[in-house]
């Protein structure tokens, strides 16, 4: 580093000024967050539990080592107040996470089923989108995958820990663009579009369309 451009750094090479300063750079494909503010937590969706996240003694740095879930899950972080930076300065911030722990996990079949889906359908696979609601006190989960035929938006209430599978897009779409409105006139709005339906993959770099399953 050279003096004098740690701000240039921050701005410029940001995932590598973060583990030059000692943070880890090993979660592998994190997509959406939001805020329980009740409860000082916050939902992060990490779609693939793969690659960085499992264990490397090769690495430079190995602080996640964590089994292969390629449907992988939600993460619950906690916050608190006052904490301080490695060298002892205080954060000023009440949102500064002090842990990190799995709180819906999906599950890889060893097979396919014999609908084609290869992960279990009654969990998660491949979160995108979540977004949860104050009022409601329910996370919603839109997924992103290839491993359901069909992708799924998920309700699962933080008090009764109880999933519930809501909606199914059309084979090969992908559930996307959760928002949610608590109060609006009166009224609670859940708002979920789809992409790509039947889309399936690529054939040497090129995408090619299939028919939706169901």
């Amino acid at each position: 580093m050279k003096p004098g451009m740690e701000t240039a750094a921050a701005f410029l090479e940001t995932h590598r000024y973060a583990a030059y300063l000692g943070a880890t750079v090993e979660f592998n494909k994190m997509e959406g967050l939001d805020f329980n503010e009740k409860d000082n937590k916050a939902y992060v969706a990490i779609s693939y539990q793969e690659k960085s996240m499992l264990a490397d003694p090769a690495s430079p740095a190995d602080d996640i080592q964590l089994p292969k879930i390629s449907a992988d899950r939600v993460y619950e972080l906690s916050f608190q107040p006052n904490r301080k930076t490695m060298d002892g300065k205080k954060i000023s911030s009440h949102y500064v996470p002090v842990s990190m722990t799995g709180t819906l996990m999906g599950e890889d079949l060893s097979t396919p089923d014999a609908d084609g889906n290869t992960a279990n359908v009654d969990k998660i696979a491949n979160p995108d989108n979540v977004v949860f609601s104050q009022d409601m006190r329910t996370l919603f989960i839109a997924e992103d995958s290839d491993k359901h035929e069909n992708n799924y938006t998920w309700a699962y209430n933080v008090d009764t820990k109880k999933l519930s599978r809501i909606l199914s897009v059309p084979g090969g779409g992908e559930s996307i663009g959760l928002q949610m409105v608590d109060n609006l006139d009166g009224h609670t709005y859940l708002m979920n579009s789809s992409q790509n339906p039947g889309y399936v993959g690529y054939i040497s770099g090129l995408p090619f369309m299939g028919k939706d399953k169901k």
